[in-house]
This record gives C-alpha cells, structure tokens and sequence, in this order.
C-alpha cells in the first residue's frame, strides 16, 4: 500500500506541482526585470551627477555678484585681509568663504549727542550733560556732532563702536574745553568758540585714532545754568546786548556826520578857490587899468588929472546933478537956477 501512494501521488500533490511549474517562469522573468532597472539606475546614475554638481557650482559662482548704490562704498575682504574697496555699481567677488563684502554709507550724515542721548521725538528738549567751568560753576551743556565716514577701511577695522567712540572723544575735549573758561565767558561770547574748539580738536584725535571718520558740524543745543544765576547772567547779556546797540548807533551816527562834514569842507574849499580866483581877476584888472591911466596921465596929466576928479565925485555922489562951466576963466558971470531932484 505505501509502495503504491509513491508511486501514484494524490490529487493535491499534483495540483501543487502543476501550479509550481506554472510560476516558475514569472519569478524568472521579475527576477530579470529588477536586474535591469538596477543596471539602468547605475548607469543613469553616471550622467545627472555631474550634472547636478556643474548647477550647484553655477550657483555659487552666481552667488558672488553684488551692486554697491550711489551713497555706499564696498570694502571686499579675501581670507580676511583687504582686497579691494569699490564705488558704486554691480561688482562680482568670489563668494564665501574667499571673500567677504562690507557696505558702507559714506555720504549719510550720523548724528550722536555729547554725554547725552539722543531724543527720540523731536519736540523734547535735551538735558545735556552737566560741566565744571573754570570759576566753579555747573553749566548743562547739550552739544551734538555730525559726521560721516571718510574712510571705509579705516571705518571699519580701527573703531568697533563708531558713535560711542565719538561720543567719548568729543565728551572729553568739551569737558576740557569748558573748564578752560569762565561762565560768563561760556554764556555770552565763547559759545561760537567752544563750537569750533570740540569740532577741531575732535577731528583731530580721530585723525590719530585712524578712524576714518570726518566731523561735520558741532552744535550747542541748549545751555543752561542754575536760575537764580541765570537771572543775573541775563541781566549782563542784555547790557552787552545794548552797550553793542549803542555802539552800533554811534557807529552809523558816525558814518552819517563825516560823509557830510567831508561835503561841506569840499564846499567851502571851492568857494574860497573861486574867491580868490575873481579876487586875483579883480586885482590885475585894476592894475591894468592904473597902468593904462598911468600912460594917459603922462601925456596930458590935466585933462586926466580932470578926468579922474569928476568920476570920483560921480562915485561918490551918484544921485548929484553936475554941471561943467566954463566962463573964460569966470570973467562972464552965469545965472544957473539949480534944482535938486
């Protein structure tokens, strides 16, 4: 009976045969299938990964382009040392981690206050810093600087804090500054002065400093002393302010009076020139005609020497009527009848 099963195998076992020999050829074939998509992913493979390193190096080469605008300068930095500085436009560096690119604003005014921070709102009043004058009085001085930068290099690699460094310098000249002079000195005359000293002497520390910057402007804001000073510094304010005003006056008074005094003496000056001019006319007239009398009288001296009387008694007695007789030597005797007129 066993021998018998073996040799004639039951339904089921031919079934499984049947379908085993059936599938075999499938497996096959999807064996094959995966063996040739994995040998086209290989060399597939071979061609888009050069081409997926040449984008990611178009990339990066793209990155280095940069423009620079028309207020700004460029200080381009190679493995840390300074390269180049450009001016505005597109430029092209390589890009990190060869160079680097800082931009600068060279022609934005900063403004940074003395011992004081800035307001935020432009209707507040700064408080400023309190000072020693020289003759022990406190004064509040409020003084702000601007400046731009000059030099970008020297900007950027000299100073680390640009504002708190100017601010600092320009605290310490202020502060010397003022303890140099006398308060009525500072409130009145000196305040053009202490202005132009902070904005010198700041500058030039700077200058020594290499901090690339330039000082522009320095102005006082407000300074104030104590009230109940206050009060009589005013007091002499104005009196200063009206002694200049009487001089002032004076001086125009002055500019008035001599222009005219000049006038009148250039007058009187060609009054007496044409005086003696007509005088000296005068003079040598009267000389020429003596002389010419003179030549006459020497030829006939009694008709002239008649001649002469009686335009003297004409001159002398203008409204007199005259009368000329002659009666052969008074032998005939005239009867005139005079009248006066």
């Amino acid at each position: 009976m066993t021998f018998a099963a073996h040799q004639h195998p039951s339904d089921d076992e031919r079934r499984g045969v049947a379908e085993g020999a059936r599938h075999a050829p499938t497996s096959e074939a999807g064996f094959r299938a995966r063996s040739g998509f994995a040998s086209l992913l290989r060399s597939s493979r071979r061609y888009w990964l050069p081409g997926v390193l040449a984008a990611l190096v178009a990339v990066y080469l793209a990155s280095g382009f940069y423009v620079v605008e028309a207020d700004e300068r460029a200080v381009v930095r190679r493995f840390g040392a300074v390269a180049a500085q450009v001016g505005p436009g597109m430029h092209y560096r390589l890009s990190w981690p060869v160079d680097r690119v800082d931009v600068v604003k060279t022609t934005s005014v900063m403004k940074v206050g003395v011992g004081f921070a800035l307001p935020s709102g432009g209707s507040e009043a700064p408080t400023g810093a309190e000072l020693l004058t020289g003759d022990t009085n406190i004064l509040n001085v409020a003084l702000v600087l601007q400046y731009v930068t000059r030099d970008p290099v020297q900007f950027l690699f000299s100073i680390e804090d640009a504002p708190a460094f100017v601010e600092a310098v320009a605290e310490g000249v202020l502060t010397e500054t003022i303890l140099g002079m006398p308060v009525d000195e500072v409130l009145t005359r000196g305040r053009v002065a202490v202005q132009d000293r902070v904005k010198a002497k700041t500058q030039e520390i700077l200058d020594l400093r290499r901090s690339g910057i330039a000082i522009m402007s320095a102005s006082i804001m407000t300074m104030t002393l104590d009230q109940s000073v206050a009060k009589a510094f005013q007091d002499v304010a104005d009196a200063m302010a009206d002694r200049e005003k009487v001089i002032n006056e004076a001086r125009a008074y002055r500019s008035n009076l001599l222009p005219r005094a000049r006038g009148e003496a250039r007058t009187r000056l060609a009054e007496a020139d044409a005086y003696k001019q007509q005088r000296t006319a005068e003079a040598v007239g009267e000389t020429s005609q003596f002389l010419a009398l003179q030549k006459e009288y020497e030829k006939v001296p009694d008709v002239t020497r008649t001649r002469l009387y009686l335009e003297a008694m004409q001159r002398i007695l203008p409204k007199v009527q005259l009368y000329v007789i002659d009666s052969d030597k008074g032998r005939v005797p005239l009867h005139l009848r005079v009248t006066g007129q």
